[in-house]
């Protein structure tokens, strides 16, 4: 169930696979299969980081495990060069948030990620 959501005021030339590629590549750095990420676009009207509106970004990633140091650094390191390729951003220009969610604060498909891993064993 990772979570990769992207904010800036840059627009890709073609949304949907700019978002495909996008998610190939968050599946591979997380570590999950991409049938179970999810990946969000949002365009805003301008953004603000360190006191300019040049091209910048905000990303969250949200995932039940899979978050410790080394991924989220090797995660950071291709996120940021995907951005700056694909919309021109450059990698200090923003902030990507990490959290590790409880599997019982996700909801999926009318209950809760905790309850669906105990009924697996």
């Amino acid at each position: 169930m990772p979570i990769f959501e992207i904010t800036t005021k840059e627009q890709p030339k073609d949304v949907p696979a700019f978002l495909k590629k996008l998610s190939v590549l968050f599946a591979e750095q997380i570590g999950k299969p991409e049938s179970v990420c999810l990946v969000t676009y949002a365009k805003v009207d301008d953004i603000f980081f360190a006191g300019t509106n040049d091209a910048a970004y905000l990303a969250k990633v949200g995932s039940i495990g899979h978050i410790d140091e080394e991924r989220n650094a090797n995660l950071t390191k291709a996120v940021l060069a995907f951005l700056d390729e694909e919309l021109g951003i450059g990698p200090a220009r923003g902030y990507i948030l990490f959290t590790d969610f409880p599997a019982a604060n996700i909801g999926f498909n009318n209950t809760v990620f905790s309850t669906i891993f105990k009924n697996k064993d």
